[in-house]
């Protein structure tokens, strides 16, 4: 939980975690309903509603009508959501290698083989 929480101070520092998170939501699973972005983030649906609005407002998010059902309205990124989203994971990138360059070489596998067994962990807990 520590290392969670030192990763979202990294997170671009005009945009909350919860925005960076839908984000990158939107940017791996494409254009969303507000019910499967809700399910994505394990948020109540009426949050994600508040936080849609917002990134709406923004200019981060769009709307689209669903091809297959012109009732329901889909959201997406916009470029500039995308361009959030690419700086934000750039200075957590840039944090981590800083961090990770002062290992050394058997500190680093070690690492390689912890990350590989929780990746393991939390894929097959689905």
């Amino acid at each position: 939980m520590r290392t969670v929480r030192r990763l979202r101070k990294e997170t671009d520092g005009e945009h909350s975690v919860s925005v960076i998170a839908a984000l990158g939501s939107l940017n791996s699973h494409g254009p969303l309903t507000l019910s499967e972005l809700a399910d994505a983030e394990g948020m109540s649906r009426p949050s994600v509603t508040v936080l849609a609005a917002a990134l709406l407002d923004h200019g981060l998010i769009a709307k689209e009508a669903d091809p297959s059902d012109r009732r329901l309205v889909r959201i997406h990124l916009t470029p500039s959501g995308k361009r959030v989203l690419d700086q934000s994971r750039t200075r957590r990138n840039a944090f981590l290698a800083k961090r990770l360059g002062t290992l050394n070489v058997e500190e680093l596998r070690t690492l390689d083989r912890a990350a590989s067994i929780l990746l393991r962990l939390v894929e097959t807990s689905r």
